[in-house]
């Protein structure tokens, strides 16, 4: 009976990738950090609100019936009744009654209805 030989190829390329990509992932998260202190003192050198170089999401809200949002990356959930909106710096929820999206853009949205209650929920990492 002839013995086979068998490859670790499969075996060794998983445990590869997996510490490529973590290191990869710890890098990433690095960069960030110092990219968010690097603007962070370039705007207060420049005297200029944070939001504008972080990508911080800004809320406008008039009244109790329409509120935009600028600086949201996707929409998380929408019905009605709740809107989840994923930001840079985590989940907005905004609650109300005939909750509609009157118009989006890449980065900006405008929502009307009646409005009853915005929520941060934390970050989204």
């Amino acid at each position: 009976m002839k013995n086979k030989i068998r490859s670790n190829h499969e075996k060794n390329k998983k445990t590869f990738f997996g510490s490529l990509y973590r290191k990869l992932k710890k890098q990433e998260k690095e960069e960030e950090k110092e990219r968010e202190a690097y603007l962070n003192i370039l705007s207060s050198t420049l005297n200029l609100p944070s939001d504008i170089l972080t990508g911080a999401p800004i809320l406008t809200i008039i009244g109790v019936c329409e509120i935009s949002v600028e600086n949201y990356k996707r929409i998380l959930e929408y019905t009605d009744t709740s809107l989840k909106i994923v930001t840079n710096v985590g989940i907005i929820q905004v609650q109300g009654s005939n909750l509609k999206i009157s118009y989006f853009a890449k980065d900006e949205m405008k929502i009307t209805g009646r409005l009853r209650q915005i929520t941060y929920c934390g970050t989204n990492s």
